[in-house]
């Protein structure tokens, strides 16, 4: 390591604080970022799953409309007789 002064070992010590602080929050954000993730995948399945079920029961047009850019493709629904 070269020869620092005093106050470039100062300097260099808060800048490393600093770093390390947001390297904290960008993984603290990563972190948070996955896990809602997880939830939005969650409930669209759980949503999917209960929106095919209306539909089997009463017929697509008394279910809410399924919007396939913000749902993807319609969960294909098997009617049992």
């Amino acid at each position: 390591m070269s020869q620092l002064t005093e106050r470039q070992m100062h300097d260099l010590a808060g800048r490393l604080t600093r770093l390390a602080a947001l390297s904290r929050e960008a993984n603290d954000a990563s972190t948070a970022e996955h896990a809602a993730r997880q939830r939005r995948n969650a409930a669209d399945e759980k949503f999917a799953a209960e929106w095919a079920e209306t539909v089997r029961q009463y017929g697509e047009a008394n279910a809410p409309a399924w919007i396939e850019s913000l749902r993807g493709p319609k969960p294909s629904i098997e009617v049992t007789a």
